[in-house]
């Protein structure tokens, strides 16, 4: 696989592959980066923080993150920008430094072990069920729409950016490479959001 060197921008967030994020951008190094970017049509990476902050520091990436691909952005006369981005290709890390203000850094592209689709066949269709069920309970309350792929790969990226999960749980499935691992653990929490949603209907009530 070809290496290739990539400007980051460090985030306390996890990017999927596919996955929509909308940023906030204010500071200089950053605006300029993005500036860039856009002009010259090229992806950034977005990689979660292990150790120090966002703002005013050189904080110091986890070594697995996400091609993020420019979809629009806006400019306010104080210099703020917001943009919108979609999740591309994983990337692993070789080394980074700090090229200037801005962190930047030599990947690799990330890949799926390759695993025949019989063998994990009824791995997806359990997880799309309980993710057809989840969706259901949460429409109650949010308006989100997820289309539910039957794609193992894309299925897998789908119920991970909509679970709700810490950081670090995100970004360790990120980091794996089996997409049969991937969607076992998010059966395993599928599981544990729909005991307490039922949970919830069952001793809840409305004051």
């Amino acid at each position: 696989m070809e290496w290739f060197d990539v400007p980051l921008f460090p985030l306390h967030a996890v990017l999927f592959p596919r996955q929509r994020l909308t940023l906030h951008v204010f500071e200089k190094r950053y605006r300029t980066m993005m500036e860039w970017c856009w002009m010259q049509n090229v992806p950034f990476g977005i990689v979660l923080i292990q150790s120090g902050r966002e703002v005013g520091d050189r904080p110091v990436p986890h070594r697995v993150g996400t091609l993020a691909r420019l979809q629009d952005m806006t400019l306010f006369s104080d210099g703020r920008m917001v943009v919108n981005v979609t999740g591309r290709q994983r990337f692993y890390i070789a080394y980074s430094a700090y090229d200037g203000p801005c962190l930047t850094a030599r990947v690799r592209p990330l890949t799926d072990v390759e695993e025949p689709f019989r063998e994990i066949e009824s791995l997806v269709a359990r997880v799309r069920a309980q993710f057809h069920h989840y969706c259901a309970a949460r429409r109650a309350t949010k308006t989100e729409s997820w289309h539910i792929p039957r794609d193992p790969v894309r299925l897998s990226w789908v119920v991970a950016a909509a679970l709700e999960m810490d950081q670090v749980e995100k970004q360790r499935i990120l980091s794996t490479s089996r997409v049969s691992e991937r969607l076992l653990y998010l059966a395993v929490r599928l599981d544990q959001a729909l005991h307490e949603t039922s949970g919830w209907e069952e001793g809840g009530q409305c004051g």
